[in-house]
């Protein structure tokens, strides 16, 4: 199965429902973080969090590498990430901090990351890709992922950084799937991965009542778990009490 292409260390978590300021679920993110095995923690990194009563932040990222030294790295910029989250709503400007982060205490380590906002208002998601994998967006039709092109480089590498922002309208019957490398490239073969990731998900599309997340993870790695960090989030769009704009309907 193919998919269109368009413009601190978790233990794996429950799914719940991010709660809004009005008292709506909307939408339900799940998280699942898995280190390499045979060590303590890893490079990966992935959190959500609601910012106000219309917006859900999300973030992910990687950095290379195993052991101690990675992932006190990834701390130290997981932390920055989120403060900047709270500080900024322009996706591109939270990986510029994030940058300057990395650059000045990665010491040429390659960090990968994505910065997104969930607009459940408008249905809409603004991010910025620093070189990670693009989000998988899964509806009843099929699956898509948001690549830009050319793609923005990852974190560290020069001092100044700017990457471009996007914003894709969500529909309203959709999963998305925000993932490392660890996901698709289990095999050392990231077609293959990708495909296995587009069928899981669309596996997991039509069972709104499961952890997303970790389900995902669970059918990719049925027959290879692979070496190598790995984390995912699932975002699925639930209905709003309040302005019942969106809807989500499950086949």
């Amino acid at each position: 199965m193919t998919a269109d292409r368009i413009a601190s260390r978790h233990e794996p978590a429950r799914g719940e429902a991010l709660p809004s300021a009005d008292g709506a679920a909307d939408p339900r993110v799940t998280l699942w973080n898995s280190a390499a095995a045979a060590v303590p923690a890893g490079g990966d990194w992935c959190a959500a969090f609601p910012i106000s009563d219309r917006l859900t932040a999300v973030t992910i990222g990687d950095v290379s590498g195993h052991g101690e030294a990675v992932a006190e790295t990834m701390s130290v910029l997981r932390r920055s990430v989120l403060r900047a989250m709270q500080e900024t709503r322009v996706p591109s400007d939270v990986l510029a901090i994030a940058n300057d982060v990395a650059y000045r205490h990665a010491g040429g380590v390659i960090v990968t990351a994505i910065v997104a906002f969930f607009d459940r208002r408008h249905g809409t998601l603004a991010f910025a890709n620093a070189g990670h994998p693009p989000p998988l967006l899964t509806t009843a039709r099929g699956g898509a992922f948001l690549q830009q092109l050319p793609a923005d480089l990852p974190l560290g590498v020069y001092p100044a950084y700017s990457a471009a922002d996007y914003v894709v309208a969500v529909p309203a019957d959709a999963l998305l799937v925000f993932y490392t490398d660890g996901i698709t490239e289990h095999r050392r073969d990231p077609i293959c991965g990708e495909a296995e990731l587009v069928a899981a998900a669309r596996v997991v599309h039509a069972r709104p009542e499961i952890n997303a997340a970790r389900a995902i993870a669970r059918r990719v790695f049925r027959t290879s778990r692979g070496d190598d960090d790995a984390a995912a989030i699932a975002l699925r769009i639930l209905p709003s009490r309040r302005d019942g704009l969106r809807t989500l309907s499950a086949t």
